[in-house]
């Protein structure tokens, strides 16, 4: 198996790198977004991970993806109609080692992910109406630029703004992306729109999905604060052990233990979504809170396991 991270010296390709180091023997090919670019060369991997932005990934991925496996972090392709957007325990394709151009999948992005992967069971067996989400939001979600910025503030007291809309550190601010302004009475980010789309395109849904989206000053992983509106009432004790009966196909933990919660402090470097104080507040509405490392299970690592799961499909070895 030979790879390429093009992207390796960014926070998600740095991870990306150790993942594919600690648990396989393929080798590694790795670019900074700033290197020269050899397509032929590219073009004889078994898989091209993309950790760049949308402008460097609209550039490479279209000479790539006809010819090799593209994995796009951006999210430049997940709207595409003929580009997967997967999280691999919820909807991997099984049939796409068969397609012979556009050879595409797309990363989600990372608050998506962490969404999508207790929504799904709920979904599933209750189906649900609507959803409501507060997002915390991590420094390093932003990019290595804003993580050393946010850093340097603590630091050394000095609250600047270069790749921040506002200064972070003892700061949090409602807004991560660039404003809509189609309509004044709800006016939305980018981010949120990011969440409100690939939610249903993932789940294969048109839920109506309320977030909000915020970045605080925590070095890494994501929180949630999730209120989901079912479609059928349920009961608590079946919930939970609908919950529990989906986190053994991985991906996700149940925490029910309240008396130490998952938080970033706790939750950084691992691999699934962290959901504890689970509520029903009434007949058709639950609550609960998420946790995950926004690197990793938000971006490295699920893109590590598409590929993984593509060359199980592939029978290549891992």
């Amino acid at each position: 198996m030979k790879v390429s991270i093009i992207g390796i010296t960014g926070l998600v390709g740095r991870e990306l790198e150790k993942l594919i180091k600690d648990q396989t023997d393929w080798k590694i090919y790795g670019l900074s977004s700033s290197d020269h670019i050899d397509y032929e060369e590219l073009r004889q991997m078994d898989v091209v991970f993309l950790c760049v932005d949308n402008q460097i990934s609209k550039e490479i991925a279209p000479k790539l993806y006809d010819h090799t496996i593209v994995i796009d972090n951006s999210s430049h392709f997940r709207m595409d109609e003929d580009v997967p957007l997967v999280v691999p325990e919820i909807n991997m394709p099984s049939d796409f080692h068969e397609r012979k151009y556009k050879k595409i999948i797309a990363n989600p992005n990372c608050s998506t992910i962490g969404l999508v992967i207790p929504l799904k069971p709920i979904l599933d067996n209750f189906g649900v109406r609507s959803v409501f989400a507060s997002t915390y939001q991590s420094v390093s979600g932003a990019g290595k630029k804003a993580l050393d910025e946010f850093k340097d503030q603590i630091k050394n007291n000095h609250f600047y703004s270069n790749y921040l809309p506002y200064p972070i550190a003892y700061n949090l601010f409602p807004v991560i992306g660039d404003f809509y302004d189609e309509n004044s009475e709800n006016v939305i980010c980018t981010e949120e729109k990011k969440i409100i789309q690939e939610t249903n395109k993932i789940l294969g849904t048109k839920i109506n999905v309320y977030p909000f989206t915020v970045r605080v000053p925590v070095i890494r992983c994501h929180s949630e604060a999730v209120f989901v509106e079912t479609e059928e009432d349920f009961n608590y004790d079946e919930l939970l052990n609908i919950l529990f009966d989906f986190s053994k196909r991985g991906g996700m933990r149940v925490w029910i233990d309240n008396s130490v919660l998952p938080q970033p402090y706790n939750v950084s470097n691992t691999v699934d979504v962290y959901i504890s104080r689970i509520r029903k507040l009434n007949s058709r509405l639950l609550g609960f809170w998420i946790v995950f490392d926004n690197l990793l299970r938000g971006a490295a690592y699920n893109a590590f396991l598409i590929a993984k799961k593509l060359m199980i499909n592939q029978k290549v070895k891992i």
